[in-house]
C-alpha cells in the first residue's frame, strides 16, 4: 500500500467504528493488518471478530448480560488501536511526512538504548554544564513525542522525568509539551494520564502546559473518549475544584484569541509601525520614553502624546486599542519577532518549547561573553518581562547583539521599565486575581506554539491544531463540564462573538439555549451572530423571539426590520422601522431603513419625506443625496433631481450617479448630454457595456413613463457601443 491508499483505509476504518460498524472495519482492517506482518495483531483481530460473534449470538437470543456495554466498548476500543498500530506501522515505512522521516532516523540512532537505560537508572544524568546536555534533552524530548504506544518502561521514563529532584522546571515543562505532541499524533490513554499527573505539580509552567494538551486532545478524540470512560470520568472529577473550569474558560479564550493573530500582525505592519517609524525623532525628541513606558501600564496617558500624534489623526487610537489588547491576552508582537526566529538557536525544535531561562546553555554562552557589561542585567529584565512569551524572549536575547548602541541601550532600559512597573503593579494584582500567574502561563505557551506552527521551517510535518475548528462547545467533554454553568457558556459565547467568530458564536450561543438560557440578551446575541455570517432567517428567527420578551426594544425592533429587508420582504420591514420610530422619531439610521422600505415599496413620495427629514435631521450627510435625486427623478420633479446630482457631480460621482444623470438629461430632451453621462460612466473600466446594460435595463420603464420613445433606446445604445467600443 502507498501513503496515499493507507491514510485513505485509516479513515474509512475509523468512519466506519465511528457509526458502529464494526463487521465491515474488521474486513478493511485485516489486510492492513497481514501486510505489516505483525501475526500478533492479527492474532488479536481474530479473537476480538470471536469474542464479538458470540456477543451477537446471545443478544439475538435474548441472553442478559450485565457486561456487555462492557465488552462492547472494549472491543470498539482495541479496533481502534489496532488500526493506529497498523497505519503507524505501515506509514513509517513509507512516509516521507516530517514526523516518519524522524521515526526512522530516531529509530537507527545507535546511542539511543544505552541512553534510555542509563537514563532509567539515574534521571539526574541530565546536567546543564555537560557539553552533550541539549543533544540528550532532544534525545529524550524525540522518545516522549516520537513514541506510539507507552509500554511500562515510557511510563517510568515519564514518570522519573516528572518526579526529578535534579531536572529544571524548564526541562520538565519542556517533555509536557513532548508528551502533548506525541498525543496529537498518536492516541494512547497511558499519555491522558501522564498529563493528568503533570497538571497535579505544583509549578504552573508544568501544570498549565499539560492542561493546554489534555484540552486539545479531548477536543480531536472527543468521540473517540466515549469508549474510555475512566479518562472523560477522571476529567470530571477535576470539574469538582472551581478553578479548573476558570483555567478551562482561560485556555479555550487563549485558543480564540490566537485566531486574531494574523490580523493583528498585519494591522501592526500596515498601519502602525509605519507611522511609529515616520514619529521616532519626534518621539525621541519630546518625550520621557522611560516615563511613557511606564504611564502606559497605569490608566493615565502622558499629556504630550496629543502633540505628537496631532500629524497623524487615529494613530493614538489605534495604539490605545493596541495596548489594551495586548493587556487582555492578545498577540501583537509576532509580526515584529517572525525576522528574529532565523538564529541557529532556532533550528534546534526543542528551544521553540523551552521556557526562557537563564540556565539555558546558550544564554548562559551569551551572559559569560563578556561582550557587552550590561547584558547580564538585560538578560534578567528579559526573564521578568511580562508581555513577551518565551519563543520572543530568546530571539530579542539573540537579535540585540546586531542592533546600534542607541538602539541596545533603548531597548534594555525599557525592558527593565516595564520589569520594575509591572513588578510592583503585578504583586498588587495577585491579591486580586489569583489565577494571574496562571493566565501569563497560558498565554505565553499558547503564544509559543503559534510562532512554532508558523514559523519553524518543517512546520508541514506537525498537525498545527491552530488550523483546526475550534468548536469546544460541540464536544460532549465541554458540554458535560459546563453542564448547568450558564455563565461559563455565556462567556466563551460572548468571547466569539467579540472575537468576530460569528459562525462558532452562534453556534455556542445555541448550546446555551439548549442548556435552558433562553434570556433576551442570549436571543439577541443569537441573532446578531447568525446575522454577521448572512443566516438572515436564522436571525430573524431570535430576533421575532426576543421581540415576545422585550416588545418595545429599539435595536431589536430595527434589527427584525433589516433582516424582513434582506429577505425581501419590506413590507414587513417597514412595519418593524415604524414601531422603532415611535420610540425615537429622530433616529438617523431608522429614518434611512424607513425610506428604503418605502424605495422598495415604489412609494417614492413617502420615501422622498424621509429622506428629507434625514437631511434636516443630518445636513453634513451627503449620502442622502443619491436617494433624494433618484425619488425626484422618478415622480418627475426634474429641477429637484438635476439640483442634488449636481451637488453629487461637485463630490466623487459614482457610476450609478452618472447613469441616473444620463436619465436625466434624455428625459429633459438633452441626448447629447444624456450619451455623454452614459459614456463617462464606463470611463477608467468602471463598468464593461455588459453591466451598463444590465442597470440600464432597470431603468427603461422609468424612462419610456418620462416620455422617451422605447424605439430610441436600441439606437442610443449602439450609439455609445460605437463610442465606447469602437
Amino acid at each position: 500500500m502507498n501513503e496515499k491508499e493507507i491514510l485513505s483505509t485509516t479513515r474509512r476504518i475509523h468512519d466506519l467504528l465511528s457509526v458502529k460498524r464494526l463487521k465491515e472495519a474488521m474486513a478493511e482492517l485485516r489486510p492492513m493488518l497481514a501486510e505489516t506482518g505483525a501475526s500478533a495483531s492479527l492474532e488479536e483481530l481474530g479473537q476480538i471478530d470471536t469474542t464479538y460473534r458470540y456477543m451477537l449470538n446471545y443478544t439475538v437470543q435474548g441472553i442478559k448480560d450485565p457486561e456487555r456495554q462492557k465488552i462492547y466498548r472494549k472491543i470498539v476500543s482495541d479496533l481502534y488501536e489496532l488500526n493506529d498500530r497498523a497505519a503507524s506501522s505501515l506509514l513509517t515505512r513509507v512516509s516521507t511526512e516530517y514526523v516518519y522521516v524522524r521515526k526512522r532516523i530516531f529509530r537507527d540512532d545507535p546511542g539511543l538504548e544505552s541512553f534510555i537505560q542509563n537514563y532509567l537508572d539515574d534521571s539526574d544524568l541530565l546536567n546543564p554544564d555537560q557539553p552533550e546536555y541539549l543533544r540528550d534533552l532532544s534525545r529524550l524530548f524525540h522518545l516522549v513525542w516520537l513514541t506510539d504506544e507507552y509500554r511500562e518502561r515510557e511510563v517510568r521514563l515519564v514518570e522519573l522525568t516528572r518526579d526529578s529532584k535534579a531536572l529544571s522546571v524548564p526541562e520538565k515543562a519542556l517533555m509536557v509539551t513532548a508528551l502533548n505532541f506525541s498525543l496529537f499524533r498518536y492516541f494512547d490513554k497511558r499519555k491522558f494520564n501522564l498529563l493528568f499527573s503533570f497538571f497535579e505539580q505544583e509549578n504552573e509552567e508544568i501544570r498549565q502546559r499539560a492542561l493546554i494538551g489534555l484540552l486539545l486532545a479531548f477536543s480531536r478524540y472527543d468521540a473517540r473518549l466515549a469508549w474510555y470512560p475512566a479518562i472523560r470520568g477522571r476529567l470530571l472529577v477535576m470539574d469538582e475544584n472551581p478553578e479548573f473550569k476558570l483555567l478551562v474558560k482561560e485556555v479555550i479564550m487563549q485558543l480564540i484569541r490566537s485566531r486574531d493573530t494574523d490580523n493583528l500582525s498585519r494591522r501592526m505592519q500596515e498601519e502602525i509601525l509605519p507611522e511609529m517609524i515616520r514619529l521616532t525623532p519626534q518621539i525621541r525628541n519630546k518625550l520621557d520614553l522611560d516615563k511613557l513606558l511606564g504611564d502606559s501600564l497605569k490608566d493615565d496617558q502622558n499629556p504630550e502624546w496629543q502633540e505628537i500624534f496631532e500629524d497623524t489623526p487615529g494613530l493614538k487610537d489605534k495604539m490605545q486599542e493596541l495596548t489594551e489588547m495586548q493587556m487582555d491576552g492578545d498577540d501583537v508582537f509576532i509580526g515584529t519577532f517572525q525576522n528574529l526566529k532565523g538564529f541557529p538557536f532556532f533550528r534546534h525544535l526543542i528551544n521553540w518549547f523551552f521556557p526562557f531561562t537563564l540556565d539555558h546553555p546558550e544564554i548562559c554562552s551569551l551572559e559569560n561573553s563578556g561582550e557587552f557589561a550590561w547584558m547580564k542585567g538585560f538578560l534578567e529584565s528579559v526573564e521578568r518581562s511580562f508581555y513577551l512569551c518565551n519563543s520572543d524572549k530568546y530571539s530579542i536575547c539573540f537579535g540585540i547583539r546586531s542592533m546600534p548602541a542607541d538602539m541596545q541601550k533603548f531597548l534594555s532600559d525599557g525592558l527593565k521599565a516595564e520589569a520594575d512597573q509591572l513588578k510592583e503593579m503585578l504583586d498588587d494584582d495577585k491579591l486580586i486575581d489569583p489565577l494571574q500567574q496562571s493566565r501569563r502561563v497560558i498565554r505565553q505557551y499558547t503564544q509559543d506554539l503559534y510562532r512554532f506552527f508558523r514559523l519553524y521551517p518543517d512546520r508541514q510535518g506537525f498537525d498545527d491544531f491552530f488550523g483546526w475548528k475550534l468548536d469546544f462547545y460541540r464536544k460532549d467533554f465541554y458540554r458535560d463540564l459546563f453542564r448547568g454553568d450558564t455563565k461559563s457558556l455565556y462567556a466563551i459565547a460572548g468571547f466569539y462573538l467579540q472575537k468576530k467568530n460569528y459562525r462558532e458564536a452562534a453556534e455556542a450561543f445555541g448550546v446555551l439555549e439548549q442548556a435552558g438560557d433562553m434570556s433576551a440578551e442570549v436571543l439577541q446575541k443569537s441573532g446578531f451572530a447568525w446575522q454577521k455570517t448572512g443566516n438572515f432567517q436564522k436571525a430573524l428567527d431570535y430576533y421575532l423571539k426576543a421581540d415576545l420578551m422585550l416588545p418595545e426594544n429599539i435595536w431589536n425592533l430595527k434589527k427584525i426590520g433589516l433582516c424582513y429587508r434582506y429577505l425581501k420582504q419590506p413590507d414587513n420591514a417597514l412595519q418593524y422601522y415604524r414601531q422603532a420610530e415611535l420610540f425615537d422619531s429622530e433616529d438617523l439610521s431608522t429614518q434611512v431603513s424607513i425610506g428604503h422600505c418605502l424605495l422598495d415599496l415604489q412609494n417614492f413620495e413617502e420615501a422622498l419625506r424621509s429622506y428629507f427629514k434625514v437631511e434636516y435631521l443630518s445636513p453634513e450627510n451627503t449620502k442622502v443625496w443619491r436617494p433624494i435625486a433618484w425619488c425626484s427623478f422618478v415622480l418627475g420633479k426634474f429641477d429637484q433631481a438635476r439640483k442634488y446630482y449636481d451637488k453629487l457631480l461637485e463630490k466623487e460621482p459614482t457610476h450609478f450617479d452618472l447613469i441616473n444623470l444620463g436619465h436625466l438629461e434624455w428625459c429633459q430632451g438633452s441626448r447629447e448630454a444624456a450619451l455623454e453621462r452614459y459614456r463617462q460612466s464606463m470611463n477608467n473600466g468602471a463598468i464593461d457595456m455588459d453591466e451598463f446594460i444590465s442597470l440600464f435595463d432597470a431603468d427603461r420603464e422609468q424612462l419610456v413613463r418620462h416620455g422617451v420613445d422605447a424605439d430610441d433606446i436600441p439606437i442610443m445604445l449602439d450609439q455609445l457601443r460605437y463610442l465606447t467600443i469602437g
